[in-house]
């Protein structure tokens, strides 16, 4: 099998030199073996998961791209190599930051910001890369408000706090610093995945009241529920994307056992409030999602 590194990637210049040819190469991708990076960088096509493929491929040609250098990878790239998620995230470009005002550039393949200190840089598996929080502000900075509360609701999920991200956010004085603090007015750790605060975004934009998230109910045969959403203990919200149902396999099961289970608890939770509303990630792209939970407080006399 073709030489890995330690971080699983295959390099093309590596297996030239232990014998392998470009044409050995191409035949394995072309076969489904291995899976290219760019710039000369493959993994093992089954070191990949089934879902959310384009996200793992990404994270494995930043970490690539940050083998050896002296810059650390930021935004999209640090994002991924944090596996902090973001909403709908740009793959095109390998993003990295130096300290300082200017330097910075711009090729077909790569990205080179300025203005990250060495005080905002950390050491993950042996790659310099941004913070949490750092990466979290940058891209909120540079996003639409679903894509900042997108950011920043991952960051604190991850164990940063407002206060890290806030303090951050005015001492630099980014560019798009108003989106940051509009966006953390209203971030929250609990909004477990993308859709969810795609979700909470059109909800705020639409000034929706707002819900509680993740509120425990004890259903009647003893088990714990913790819906997306809760209005008032009787409209319950929930988005259905198919990483949520990924997410929640059990050993043996498949994701049609997964979609039972949920159903027999939406069954359950009926028991317990007045009515459930559930949305996939079209209605957020195509904005239904708003109209849908606002007939279901209307009709509760919640609006």
């Amino acid at each position: 099998m073709f030489p890995e590194d330690e971080y699983g990637i295959i390099r093309r210049t590596a297996s030239l030199d232990v014998g392998y040819t470009d044409l050995q190469l191409r035949a394995a991708v072309r076969e489904g073996v291995i899976t290219p990076l760019g710039d000369g960088a493959f993994i093992r096509t089954e070191l990949l998961p089934k879902y959310d493929v384009d996200d793992e491929i990404y994270r494995y040609a930043s970490i690539a791209a940050g083998v050896g250098q002296t810059l650390p990878l930021s935004h999209e790239s640090a994002a991924a190599v944090h596996r902090l998620e973001l909403l709908k995230p740009a793959r095109s470009l390998i993003h990295f930051a130096k300290p300082g005002a200017t330097g910075g550039r711009l090729t077909k393949c790569r990205h080179v910001h300025v203005g990250l200190p060495d005080d905002e840089v950390v050491i993950v598996d042996g790659l310099p890369v941004a913070s949490i929080a750092r990466t979290a502000v940058d891209i909120a900075a540079a996003s639409d408000f679903a894509g900042a509360l997108t950011a920043l609701d991952s960051a604190l999920r991850l164990g940063v706090t407002h206060d890290e991200l806030a303090e951050l956010a005015e001492r630099h004085r980014l560019r798009g610093i108003a989106m940051v603090r509009y966006a953390l007015r209203y971030a929250n750790g609990l909004a477990a995945n993308p859709g969810e605060s795609w979700s909470r975004a059109q909800m705020i934009e639409a000034r929706l009241p707002a819900a509680i998230l993740q509120r425990h109910y004890v259903l009647l045969d003893g088990s714990n529920a913790y819906p997306d959403f809760d209005w008032d203990g009787r409209l319950v919200g929930e988005f259905d994307g198919l990483r949520k149902y990924c997410r929640d396999i059990r050993p043996g099961e498949s994701v049609e056992d997964v979609v039972v289970r949920e159903k027999l608890r939406e069954d359950a939770l009926r028991e317990i409030v007045d009515d459930v509303v559930r949305w996939i990630w079209r209605d957020l792209e195509d904005r239904t999602m708003v109209p849908k939970v606002m007939r279901k407080l209307a009709r509760l006399g919640l609006v």
